[in-house]
């Protein structure tokens, strides 16, 4: 639904090798060789980004960041980014399907806090340890470059290493419940990107992960601090930042595209999540983005 925004694979980038679960450049390389790699888009794989030195802005689902040497992003399949960066900027992106990971380590993936959920920051500032993981991603882009036996088990181990040590030092600065609970709110927002235009009460989603609303609401509420239906309310509005920006749709139609009858209704709802109108919101955004 996510009109305009071109959606890339791993077979989308310079040099890919076919049925490959993985890939990785030098993300000067790749502003240089992809054209509009810097516009608005998402992808079907996860993502980590290392910035080495440079500057600029980098906005992931309509927040945007500054971007600064020694700093780790994360990105989920589905969230749309874009970025504007400093001549200078030099740093490393790996890309991988969830295949390529779950084949040998299972779910650990969603575990991490920076994939485990949207809602969390994903964005880690490295004050420490800034040379390991620079040493990290220059090996790891060594291996993949050079066709050596057992290339994709060592690979997998240099994007392992990787992401426990980042999760070491976000884990520090995010004091979290039980990990099993990741699990769960983790399931909710499948099932919401899913689902969330045909299903819209908590109590469907809570029944389809077999517990009570109550349990689903305290879930959310302990990771996040936030209800289970302002989630839901947030991923709604979400998509209808996406078409006030990349559709040329009315708000009328978007309304009716979202599941309101009433488009006076939908304005008062995304005010209340957003704090301005849908019209506001469409008329901040800078040109051309």
């Amino acid at each position: 639904m996510k009109a305009k925004v071109p959606v890339y694979k791993l077979h989308s980038f310079p040099r890919h090798e076919p049925d490959a679960l993985f890939y990785m450049t030098r993300l000067e390389r790749l502003v240089q060789e992809f054209k509009d790699i810097d516009k608005p888009h998402s992808h079907t794989f996860y993502l980590v980004m290392w910035i080495i030195e440079g500057g600029g802005t980098h906005t992931i689902d309509f927040r945007t960041y500054p971007v600064r040497p020694h700093q780790l992003y994360f990105l989920t399949p589905g969230q749309v980014h874009s970025w504007k960066l400093s001549p200078d900027t030099r740093g490393f992106n790996l890309f991988f399907e969830s295949n390529f990971w779950q084949n040998r380590y299972g779910h650990r993936l969603f575990r991490y806090p920076f994939y485990h959920s949207h809602q969390h920051r994903p964005l880690l500032e490295v004050t420490e340890q800034q040379d390991v993981f620079t040493h990290l991603f220059d090996y790891a882009y060594r291996e993949y470059e050079d066709s050596q036996p057992h290339r994709e088990e060592v690979f997998l181990s240099f994007v392992h290493i990787i992401l426990e040590k980042a999760d070491r030092l976000y884990s520090e600065r995010w004091i979290g419940p039980e990990t099993h609970l990741y699990d769960r709110l983790r399931q909710y927002e499948e099932l919401l990107e899913q689902q969330f235009l045909t299903v819209r009460e908590v109590r469907s989603y809570a029944e389809q992960m077999g517990m009570t609303p109550n349990h689903l609401n305290y879930i959310c509420k302990k990771i996040l601090g936030k209800t289970a239906s302002r989630l839901f309310q947030e991923r709604v509005v979400l998509e209808a930042q996406w078409l006030l920006i990349y559709s040329s749709q009315s708000i009328k139609e978007i309304s009716f595209q979202l599941g309101f009858e009433d488009p006076s209704y939908f304005v008062r709802f995304f005010k209340k999540v957003t704090g301005q109108t849908p019209a506001g919101f469409r008329e901040r955004q800078p040109p051309g983005r």
